[in-house]
């Protein structure tokens, strides 16, 4: 979503000395990060000026650098293929050549431009990537959104036509906000959307068959769901905001037991902006650039993990990785949130 990426480059420029249960890295870079995910033993994020990082440790040390001529660019996705390929999605006008996908296949040593997309409506916002198939989500470019296929591990891009599909409410669109606007389970795609009079979920049970099944939640401009986080085929979460008010909640977070056919609200649930919501065994993480909790299904309760700044988040063993503004990175382990609930009981 434009206007969405346009002012998340001006929020949250301070940085946090503390970021309480969390433990902050000091790495070489000021660029602001959104894109994060892990692989075996492998954590990529990417970001502003064409900024890429990596670890081949399991966290234990990390790499700078950036992609040749994406100077100009924001990677706000990434997809893992194996160990050594990569994709970065940047996020932007594709008129302005900001919709384009990088690709190592050795780890980073060297990057190549393997798609760009320069007409106009195309704004990446998500990639997905599962088992040797992949899907870009893009901002409507016409009738639906923009869907864009990958295969032959990355070398190959079609742009997808839907057969069926719901008409697109006057200024809706998914956020270029974690990567989690879109998510693949066993019953197929989820698309969450935000900008409309309402905020909903979409379906597919392929990348062309596609239905609106929840839609009951007020959107607005700048607002709606910005994550669904998957336990499993049958348990998600959804969960936003509105990305200007990134100390309140005006959208609540709900789940679903049945693969999204019905939503409802959980009990006690933190009142601020999520970016990205995470199932972290026994755990949901929930994260946004103002704060972070976590919730036990086990004994329904919440904690809180603290202010903190980052927009996404994702698992490697037993930590949680997260990124925000101005190169703040940080983990909190699986072990320290254990002994926090411990603590309150």
């Amino acid at each position: 979503m434009r206007k969405h990426i346009l002012l998340f480059a001006l929020l949250f420029l301070g940085a946090f000395q503390s970021f309480s249960q969390w433990n902050s890295l000091s790495l070489d870079t000021q660029a602001s990060f959104r894109a994060i995910r892990s692989f075996g033993s492998h954590i990529w994020i990417g970001g502003t000026r064409g900024t890429v990082i990596h670890s081949s440790d399991g966290g234990e040390h990390f790499s700078v650098s950036r992609v040749p001529g994406a100077d100009s660019l924001d990677f706000r996705d990434l997809a893992i293929l194996d160990d050594k390929t990569v994709l970065l999605m940047s996020a932007g006008p594709a008129e302005q050549g900001a919709a384009k996908i990088f690709r190592t296949e050795n780890g980073g040593k060297s990057w190549e431009l393997a798609f760009q997309i320069k007409e106009k409506g195309y704004f990446f916002d998500a990639i997905s990537w599962e088992g040797n198939q992949g899907l870009i989500l893009s901002d409507p470019a016409g009738p639906f959104y923009g869907l864009i296929s990958i295969s032959d591990k990355g070398r190959s891009y079609e742009v997808l036509n839907p057969i069926n599909h719901p008409d697109l409410q006057k200024g809706e669109a998914a956020f270029a906000a974690s990567g989690s606007s879109l998510q693949k389970t066993k019953k197929g795609y989820y698309i969450v959307t935000g900008g409309g009079e309402k905020a909903r979920v979409l379906h597919g049970k392929d990348a062309l068959h596609w239905e609106s099944i929840f839609a009951e939640i007020p959107g607005g401009e700048g607002t709606g769901f910005f994550s669904l986080g998957v336990r499993d085929a049958k348990n998600l979460w959804i969960a936003g905001g509105n990305y200007a008010r990134i100390k309140e909640g005006p959208v609540p977070v709900l789940e679903s037991k049945n693969g999204g056919t019905t939503w409802s609200p959980v009990a006690g649930a933190p009142g601020y902006y999520v970016e990205k919501m995470l199932w972290a065994a026994p755990y949901w993480i929930l994260s946004g650039p103002a704060e972070s909790s976590a919730f036990d299904p086990k004994t329904k309760r919440w904690i809180s993990l603290g202010k903190s700044p980052y927009h996404n988040i994702c698992q490697l063993g037993d930590r949680i990785y997260g990124v925000g503004g101005r190169g703040q990175i940080g983990f909190i382990s699986l072990s320290q949130i254990q002994q926090l609930f411990l603590s309150k009981e």
